[in-house]
């Protein structure tokens, strides 16, 4: 497979430069990080909130009236809109049933990394990269089985991202688009992948780019009525937040993708190195490297301004996708290596003529 295009001494030292720099930005705040956060711990609050939300749901109250009640009555606040989730979940959750919910999240987590495995077959990484890139998707989609996370309406957007990445193809891209729909209507955090895959397809594969933006338009509307519901169903007193910017920088980053995986159990220093590791890696994944860079980029640059100490658990929605790129840093690594030590080509284009950046 090919490097990314231009990868000449100058990019290449840019490159080195930006991610020994992250390392070290990750290992001097470690030393001041909080103990690790295990998702339980870290959503605990959240999670009996989202219990007994569907609780009184059953009981016989509508979605948004409950929810209010619900977060009137443990101290949560209930504007503006946004700090009501979309009733996605619950009414999933009062269908099946939790232990089923846990077991479809488990089984749409293995979709996805089976998917995935197969796009990697067809994106001309080598069979070692491929076989660890699975490996470390499997190790993310592990914790989807652990104790309440599928009450994480994060933990379903990001295994439908996941899944979404792995059946698409630029010849049968509706399955990935309506994948991509359903993963904002349980998190709307999941827009900036929407967003990413119009605006790449859009140079080439406009048809694709319509249908995009026309379910990006749609959820428009969902997050509209659902804005709606929820101001409607306000106390005389509504209860504000504190707001989420909180400028948390790259700690807050690193917190949430341990908090998202098995890099919980890991001391803080391990997350420092590994992490930009990951998002380098990435860089190297041939036709998986520009929605994954651009949708993970995406989001870690508004981890850094917005979030609580408390929100960690947003880091299920990509941190399984993110750390997968360790699969591809080696090679990347070795790449920029031997490019920053080459004063004799302005570039390196060598291998297939398929860009890894399609």
């Amino acid at each position: 497979m090919t490097l990314p295009p231009g990868l000449g001494p100058a990019r290449a030292r840019a490159l080195l430069a930006i991610l020994l720099g992250l390392i070290g930005w990750g290992v001097a705040v470690s030393a001041s990080a909080g103990p690790a956060s295990t998702t339980t711990q870290a959503g605990f609050g959240d999670v009996a909130l989202y219990r007994e939300t569907a609780a009184r749901v059953a009981a016989g109250a509508d979605y948004y009236s409950a929810a209010i009640a619900a977060q009137l009555a443990h101290g949560y606040p209930t504007t503006p809109f946004v700090v009501v989730r979309l009733p996605t979940l619950t009414g999933l959750q009062l269908l099946v049933g939790e232990t089923a919910a846990t077991v479809l999240l488990v089984l749409l987590g293995l979709a996805g990394l089976f998917a995935m495995a197969w796009r990697l077959d067809r994106t001309g990484v080598g069979r070692a990269e491929r076989l660890a890139a699975v490996v470390l998707l499997g190790l993310g989609v592990a914790i989807l089985a652990v104790g309440p996370v599928a009450w994480f309406h994060e933990a379903w957007a990001g295994a439908l991202m996941l899944l979404a990445l792995g059946v698409y193809s630029p010849r049968r891209w509706w399955p990935s688009v309506l994948l991509g729909f359903a993963a904002v209507c349980f998190r709307e955090l999941a827009l900036p992948f929407l967003v990413v895959m119009a605006v790449l397809a859009w140079p080439r594969r406009r048809r694709e780019s319509y249908a995009w933006l026309g379910v990006i338009a749609a959820f428009g509307v969902v997050y509209a009525l659902h804005a709606l519901a929820v101001t409607a169903a306000q106390p005389p007193a509504p209860v504000g937040t504190n707001g989420w910017l909180q400028l948390g920088g790259w700690s807050f980053v690193l917190a949430c993708v341990r908090t998202g995986s098995l890099l919980s159990a890991l001391p803080f220093a391990v997350a420092a190195v590994l992490v930009p590791l990951a998002l380098f890696g990435w860089l190297f994944a041939g036709a998986l490297a520009r929605p994954v860079v651009a949708t993970c980029g995406l989001l870690v640059c508004a981890l850094l301004v917005v979030g609580r100490p408390d929100n960690t658990y947003w880091g299920l929605l990509f941190a399984t996708l993110l750390l997968a790129g360790l699969a591809f840093a080696p090679r990347g690594l070795a790449a920029c290596v031997r490019a920053a030590g080459d004063r004799d080509r302005p570039g390196d284009t060598s291998g297939p003529a398929s860009s890894p950046l399609q």
